[in-house]
């Protein structure tokens, strides 16, 4: 079982984005979070921010631990003063199911 956080983002103060990275190294450590893409990108259809990162965790409550936590809580704060975009967490296929019937989507 997997659970994702997407982060989807423009960078709108480059100077300051190597510290939100270093930063976010040791909370994603300390949280089991591991990151599979950390990207730019660029849409072979419709429309998406020019930078990614995906983070995997093992299950989808471990990726809402991280997600709420004190100390990702607090990148956030940086991450929305140098970034502008959105985050989800989404579920992997193992356990969408499950997160669906809990009434987390409604």
């Amino acid at each position: 079982m997997s659970a994702y956080i997407v982060f989807n983002y423009v960078i709108t103060d480059r100077n300051r984005i190597d510290e939100l990275t270093q930063q976010s190294l040791a909370v994603n450590e300390q949280y089991g979070a591991k990151v599979i893409v950390g990207s730019p990108v660029k849409a072979v259809e419709g429309k998406t921010l020019p930078n990614m990162v995906i983070l995997e965790f093992i299950n989808f409550e471990a990726a809402q631990t991280f997600y709420n936590s004190p100390e990702h809580q607090a990148l956030t704060l940086l991450r929305n003063e140098i970034t502008q975009g959105w985050a989800t967490i989404m579920p992997g296929g193992s356990e969408t199911q499950a997160i669906i019937e809990s009434g987390y989507f409604n």
